[in-house]
């Protein structure tokens, strides 16, 4: 004993290296899921799935196109935040280290009561862009605020009647049915009738941020930048696309076969509303997500930004 006391290696010790060894293997261990989530950095927000999740990180489906080494945060609702570090890219893929570790337990639990007894929503994507809304055959012109799956916010001049349903026409997005909920001066919160698809909504979304880079020239100022080609997998680039419609029976019908990410995501927005089900496959005849089509189309443009430069 009195060797085991001189040599530090006391029965107490020895004890608190497991119980350290078991919270490191705690903090390490991935839990699995597809959790939505609003991520924003300065290049950008928009929607991703949070794939696995650990105490000291996250790996995420996300469709902006974040940078090695950028500050990236994940909402999981208004009031639940997780804030990170861009540690790696694989096509729609980034790994992010959290800036402290987080309890899993408490990001997992459902949300309560929120302030003021409030319970917590999803976040929304700040944005303005055009939107026309009908009520009855009236026609009245607005912009939006922000979006989610689940409603809008716009401004307008209109007085409206809460509760009054409303028919709602965003350019390249299905037309929408919603109900006025509340309005505060300008602002008018409206709820859908039903959520929004979110690959609907995600490629929507890409598409306006695109536009907003070509309108800058940011695309132009990225090509400037290191060549990320080589982040992407090489089977996203297995050519052609093939854009598949599926009915609520199963059966699957061959829409097109394209030669560009930026043209399938184009087919795939003309012929979502047509099928229970839209997909984008590769020569391989492997499914590719919406995420990483977005990115996809993103490099194409990118590359055309750099031949107009050179």
């Amino acid at each position: 004993m009195k060797n085991m006391i001189e040599s530090g290696n006391s029965p107490a010790s020895a004890t608190d290296t497991v119980l350290a060894d078991e919270d490191r293997r705690k903090q390490d261990r991935h839990i699995a899921m597809l959790r939505l989530a609003k991520i924003k950095a300065e290049s950008g927000e928009g929607w991703g799935f949070i794939k696995n999740l650990s105490a000291t990180g996250m790996m995420v489906e996300v469709h902006p196109n974040f940078e090695l080494g950028d500050t990236v945060s994940a909402l999981l609702t208004e009031d639940q935040e997780l804030t990170g570090t861009v540690r790696w890219r694989k096509k729609a893929l980034a790994g992010i280290e959290f800036s402290t570790p987080i309890d899993i337990a408490k990001v997992l639990a459902k949300p309560n009561g929120a302030k003021q007894g409030r319970v917590s929503r999803l976040p929304r994507i700040e944005m303005k862009h055009p939107i026309n809304l009908y009520q009855g055959s009236r026609l009245i012109h607005a912009n939006i605020c922000d979006i989610s799956p689940a409603g809008i916010c716009v401004t307008t001049d209109f007085t409206f009647e809460i509760g009054k349903s409303l028919r709602l026409s965003v350019p390249e997005l299905l037309d929408i049915n919603g109900v006025v909920r509340w309005q505060s001066g300008k602002r008018v919160g409206i709820i859908f009738s039903e959520r929004l698809p979110l690959d609907d909504l995600m490629v929507w979304l890409s598409t306006f941020y695109r536009a907003g880079r070509l309108d800058t020239g940011e695309l132009a100022v990225l090509n400037q930048g290191p060549d990320m080609a080589g982040a992407v997998d090489p089977a996203t680039h297995s050519l052609p696309f093939q854009v598949i419609g599926h009915d609520d029976l199963g059966k699957e019908i061959l829409i097109d076969t394209l030669h560009s990410a930026t043209e399938a995501l184009t087919q795939f927005k003309a012929t979502s509303k047509f099928f229970y089900k839209v997909s984008i496959r590769n020569a391989e005849n492997v499914e590719l997500s919406i995420g990483t089509i977005v990115l996809r189309a993103f490099d194409e443009e990118r590359a055309a930004a750099k031949e107009q430069l050179s």
